[in-house]
């Protein structure tokens, strides 16, 4: 049989091209051996079980000790739990699980498999980043197999995977780092975490499009997917959950990478909001929801004249087609033409976000760049904004107006839809209700400073 191990297609003769991924000799002979596939001995032989008569302890989660790495994670570890974490190289993937594996430790016994690097240089890592090592395991191995035996002779109940795609089966033909290594070393630890109950953390490279190379394959075997994200030369890390079979997809947590290690940044509105008191032109401030957590993010609009023939658009943080539609929208209904100038947005902190309900500040940042006008101190923009130019409601409105509370706001914009559901609800606020764009350059409604 022979195998791309690009996509992993596979055909009863050799092909120079796949016809499936177009990939250029990448067909490698696999020879199918009863052998290859006796990973039984490890499966659990234990008979159907009743749901309701499983013990509650069974259920229970394990904290890392990292309380925002546990809310991504939905509350913690669950027993058997198999977490892959992707990132570029040189984020702090391995210095976090290094920090988690040293954590848990405390309580559990844990193997640290450090497949890349030599143990010296982890050493030298959990040195600097002082952590309690007394009950952690290190091994530097990369056969799978050898792992597997040192993993049931030592009796690991957490397991620390770095990186996957170096670790490899010996069984198969077929070189290290390739699809079908990958996905049959991933499938190997999955199956062992299922039958004996052992939480696996799983290192992962990204290709230059960003996303776990593989491609994609090893996201439907594991059942959660972390991404580190980071700007370059930002010294934060945004860590995002896109896949979570035991908790909410989207949520994400926030760390600063510093000289002893990551260290979690509760505190975002210092990140992203640190001259909130002095507005300039351009900057307008939302609050949005990525999970369930909500979180103050400053938009940074910048309007000029061309100096070219065509007008440029750039959008950074944000969705560049709706970033394109809200320009549209703001030139068809407001009647302000932005044909001659170029328009650019950038969400500060290096965020990038997906709620619907930046829109309205994303368009009042628009505004205020291109007719020079200073937003309104300690004011908050909330709200979808349609192709008409109406406002929408936007959900979880509770959330957001507790957030925008403890950050010290004077006033907040809402879509009328919106004030129905905080009736009898007090803030230290004041919040006003737009049903259009329109609503933003009327004088009553000073969203702008006079």
């Amino acid at each position: 049989m022979f195998t791309c191990n690009q996509c992993g297609y596979k055909s009863v003769k050799w092909l120079g091209r796949c016809p499936i991924c177009e990939s250029w000799d990448s067909f490698d002979e696999m020879v199918k051996d009863k052998e290859t596939d006796s990973v039984e001995d490890f499966l659990d032989k234990s008979p159907p079980l009743l749901l309701k008569e499983l013990k509650d302890e069974e259920m229970l989660r394990v904290t890392t000790g990292i309380d925002e790495f546990d809310r991504v994670l939905g509350g913690g570890l669950v027993k058997g739990e198999v977490v892959l974490v992707g990132g570029e190289p040189g984020i702090g993937k391995s210095t976090l699980l290094l920090q988690i594996a040293g954590n848990l430790s405390k309580s559990n016994k844990v193997l640290y498999v450090s497949a890349e690097e030599s143990i010296h240089q982890v050493n030298i890592r959990a040195k600097r980043l002082n952590i309690d090592c007394n009950n952690l395991y290190i091994l530097n191995q990369d056969n799978l197999l050898e792992i597997y035996n040192h993993i049931k002779d030592g009796e690991f109940n957490i397991v620390v995977i770095d990186s996957i795609h170096v670790v490899y089966n010996p069984k198969l033909d077929v070189p290290r780092g390739t699809l079908n290594q990958i996905r049959n070393s991933a499938e190997f630890l999955t199956r062992l975490a299922k039958s004996k109950g052992i939480t696996f953390f799983i290192i992962a490279h990204v290709t230059k499009e960003g996303v776990i190379a593989g491609p994609k394959i090893l996201e439907h075997i594991v059942d959660c997917v972390l991404y580190f994200e980071s700007e370059s030369l930002s010294q934060y890390r945004v860590l995002r959950a896109s896949k979570n079979r035991f908790g909410s997809t989207g949520e994400i947590a926030i760390f600063e990478m510093l000289s002893f290690g990551l260290r979690e940044a509760k505190v975002l509105s210092e990140i992203l909001l640190p001259h909130k008191d002095n507005p300039i032109a351009g900057s307008c401030i939302s609050c949005v929801v990525e999970g369930q957590k909500p979180m103050l993010v400053e938009l940074q609009a910048l309007v000029s004249r061309t100096n070219f023939g065509i007008p440029r658009r750039r959008a950074l943080g944000l969705d560049f087609n709706r970033f394109s539609l809200l320009i549209a929208t703001v030139e068809k209904r407001l009647r302000i033409s932005l044909a001659n100038h170029d328009v650019f947005l950038n969400v500060a902190g290096g965020i990038k976000i997906t709620d619907p309900s930046a829109d309205l500040a994303t368009v009042i940042s628009i505004i205020s760049s291109f007719q020079e006008r200073e937003v309104e101190a300690n004011s908050v923009f909330i709200g979808e904004v349609g192709l008409g130019g109406e406002l929408r409601a936007v959900s979880s409105i509770g959330l957001r107006l507790k957030e925008i509370e403890k950050g010290g706001f004077k006033k907040c914009f809402i879509p009328k839809g919106n004030l129905k559901e905080i009736k009898g609800n007090h803030y230290s606020f004041s919040l006003v209700g737009l049903s259009s764009i329109k609503d933003i350059l009327d004088e009553e409604f000073l969203a702008f400073r006079r």
